[in-house]
């Protein structure tokens, strides 16, 4: 499973309504009037005694917590963003403590010039965010101690303030090698040369699967054992902007056939624009594989180790769904990103998926990169696949219809975007030969 980015790859969020801040009469003063400045709710003396739950007595200053400090990546440079997803732990005038799936604790230094946004680019309130919230934190790969901007994700299900609640200082020593900065995600290899062997950490026991989980996991077997070797068109326009996804040029149209046999997928009878390609898609430019079927088997796979939460039920596709949030650690990611370079990465990913309540099948899947190491091209990558009903022969399953990859280059407003189109789904007639080289 893979995206190559012969192009310019890029991720778009999803809108989500957040207050605005209203007019301050001092920069990072909330409201207006606190002594000392910069705190909130006002009238506290001394600063950083604000209780909050678990880990503070009202009133009573706490001694510090012991976090190492995490150095600049070797060859980071001013200018180049790094960026960690996870959870609201704790927030202060000056601190902000994130739980994330990949580095565990980490603590962030907060400064008036800290931007507090949605993922819009709005700002918002920071008094509005509380533990178990999930955020993104965006610091310079020179100072990653230091938050440039504090991005506002989705607010925090009743399980995650929970969790959130649990003390810090009393799990800090422990997290604390944690807080270091996030080594590279393991480089995949160039076809036919041999995978460098790496010293892995012992894999933790894994928790009980949520029952819809483990349920669209058997369903999914079920598929992958009676999926008959088919045939179907797949339609790529591909889309160039050059201001960050806010207007896009179309630059070509691709279309294969995909040949579907034994598990295995092949690309033939390649046409760019409608003419004849010599080799493989991948060679026309920007171009992505994977989100055909092993993508929804990938993530749901117990090696993948993917840690799930449940977020509620909506529609998808016509149909009630239950909504899950995802995270796979990069040592255990099979997504691959490639540079215009060749460069191959597999990152950690989060994402969301969407599971039919009564069948149990996957129907939309919203996936993308996290903590992309800064010496990478490409610092945004992200992709989603929508399925739907399909025959083939007298088999009625549920294949992908529609999937869209967006990406972009780093330190640059250069993104790409494919949108893909799956159709003419067939089984393979008596005539049809399909040989995997």
């Amino acid at each position: 499973m893979g995206i190559y980015l012969a192009g310019r790859l890029a991720v778009a969020g999803a809108a989500l309504a957040v207050l605005l801040l209203p007019a301050q009469t001092a920069p990072g003063q909330y409201p207006p009037g606190q002594y000392p400045p910069g705190q909130y709710p006002p009238g506290q003396y001394p600063p950083e005694t604000y209780p909050y739950p678990g880990s503070r007595v009202p009133g009573i200053p706490m001694p510090p917590v012991p976090w190492p400090k995490r150095k600049p990546k070797e060859g980071a440079k001013k200018g180049e963003i790094e960026k960690f997803e996870g959870m609201l732990r704790r927030l202060s005038e000056k601190e902000l403590v994130l739980e994330t799936h990949e580095q565990g604790m980490m603590r962030f230094r907060l400064l008036v010039k800290t931007q507090f946004k949605d993922k819009k680019g709005q700002p918002v309130r920071d008094s509005l965010l509380k533990p178990g919230d999930q955020l993104e934190v965006q610091c310079d790969a020179i100072d990653p101690e230091t938050a440039r901007a504090v991005v506002f994700l989705r607010e925090g299900t009743a399980a995650e303030r929970e969790a959130a609640s649990r003390p810090i200082e009393a799990a800090a020593p422990e997290a604390a090698p944690a807080a270091t900065p996030p080594t590279a995600a393991p480089a995949v290899p160039a076809p036919g040369l041999p995978a460098a062997k790496s010293a892995l950490p012992p894999e933790e026991d894994e928790p009980e699967a949520d029952p819809v989980i483990a349920r669209a996991r058997g369903v999914m077997a079920e598929m992958e054992a009676a999926m008959p070797d088919f045939l179907a068109e797949q339609v790529t326009a591909r889309y160039v902007s050059f201001n960050n996804e806010a207007s896009w040029n179309r630059l070509d149209v691709v279309e294969a056939e995909i040949a579907w046999s034994g598990g295995k997928e092949q690309y033939r009878n390649v046409r760019l624009n409608g003419r004849p390609v010599q080799g493989g898609p991948e060679t026309t430019g920007t171009w992505s594989t994977g989100e055909f079927l092993t993508t929804a088997a990938d993530i749901l796979s117990p090696a993948t180790r993917a840690a799930f939460v449940r977020l509620g039920t909506e529609k998808a596709g016509g149909r009630q769904a239950v909504v899950f949030e995802f995270s796979i650690r990069a040592e255990n990611s099979h997504w691959v990103l490639v540079s215009p370079e060749g460069e191959r990465l597999r990152p950690a990913q989060k994402g969301r998926i969407w599971i039919d309540e009564d069948t149990h099948r996957v129907l939309r899947i919203e996936q993308r990169a996290v903590s992309i190491p800064a010496s990478f091209p490409q610092d945004k990558a992200e992709c989603l696949v929508e399925f739907g009903p399909v025959a083939i022969g007298a088999a009625p399953l549920l294949m992908p219809v529609r999937a869209e990859t967006r990406g972009c280059m780093r330190g640059t407003v250069q993104c790409s975007k494919n949108e893909i189109v799956w159709r003419n789904y067939r089984k393979f007639g008596a005539e049809s030969t399909v040989v995997f080289k």
